[in-house]
C-alpha cells in the first residue's frame, strides 16, 4: 500500500500517537456525521448522530390503489431519465414480481416496461419537438448514447389518431 492511501494521511499528527479507545458498541450502532465545533485543539471535531430516516409511505391496502402508486412510480423514473426495475417496484409495494407483472398488465393494459418505454419515448419526442439535440435528449432521457433514443422511438412509434 503506497504512503499516499494510508490511514497516517488521513489523521492529523497529534491524532497519531493517541491510542485508540476500545468500545463495545454492536455494529448496527447509527452512523455518526461531524459537526462543524471546535472541541479541544484546533482541529478535532465532535460527532454528532445522524438523524433516522424518513419512515416509507404506508403500502396501499388494496391492489388498484396499489398499482396507481406503482404507475406514479414508473412514470417519475421514466420523465427523471432514472432506472426503474420491475422488482424493485414490486418489493416496494409488498408483491412478487410476477405478481406485480400480471396485476399491472390487467390493470393498464400493458406491461410495466412496455409503459416505461413508452413514458421515455413521449418525453424525447417532447425535447425533440422544444429544439433539443439528440444527445442531450438521449442523456436526459436516460440513454448513453443517441444511437439507443433512436431504437426506442422507432419501435415506440408516434400514436396517429
Amino acid at each position: 500500500m503506497s504512503d499516499a492511501l494510508s490511514l497516517s494521511s488521513f489523521l492529523a499528527p497529534s491524532e497519531l500517537s493517541k491510542p485508540q479507545a476500545r468500545t463495545n458498541l454492536p455494529l448496527n450502532t447509527p452512523r455518526m456525521a461531524p459537526v462543524m465545533r471546535s472541541v479541544g485543539a484546533p482541529g478535532h471535531l465532535r460527532l454528532a448522530p445522524l438523524p433516522p430516516p424518513p419512515a416509507p409511505p404506508p403500502i396501499p391496502k388494496t391492489t388498484p390503489e396499489r398499482m396507481v402508486v406503482a404507475r406514479d412510480r414508473i412514470r417519475d423514473a421514466a420523465i427523471a431519465g432514472q432506472r426503474v426495475r420491475s422488482y424493485e417496484v414490486a418489493l416496494d409495494l409488498d408483491l412478487s414480481e410476477f405478481h406485480f407483472a400480471r396485476q399491472f398488465r390487467a390493470a393498464f393494459g400493458r406491461s410495466p416496461h412496455v409503459y416505461y418505454d413508452e413514458v421515455r419515448a413521449e418525453r424525447a419526442r417532447t425535447l425533440l419537438r422544444e429544439g433539443h439535440g439528440e444527445g442531450e435528449v438521449a442523456r436526459r432521457v436516460g440513454f448513453r448514447r443517441p444511437a439507443e433514443l433512436r431504437a426506442l422511438l422507432s419501435k415506440r412509434l408516434e400514436p396517429t389518431a
